[in-house]
């Protein structure tokens, strides 16, 4: 079972602390999405305001 402080440290660390192989290994674990979720986001904003004003008058 691993100790909380390393739990911590691995999260505390920095792009700046890892090696560049360590780094290109974790951007590649990464799952990508592309720029869905920022036009998900871009249209469920636009959606949330036009229902405000629509519905506020």
């Amino acid at each position: 079972m691993t100790d909380d402080n390393d739990v911590n440290r691995d999260l505390m660390k920095g792009d700046e602390d890892i090696s560049p192989v360590e780094f290109a290994a974790d951007e590649a674990a990464e799952p990508d999405f592309g720029n869905w979720p920022e036009i998900i986001g871009v249209v469920a904003t636009a959606l949330l305001i036009w229902f405000t004003f629509a519905f506020t008058g």
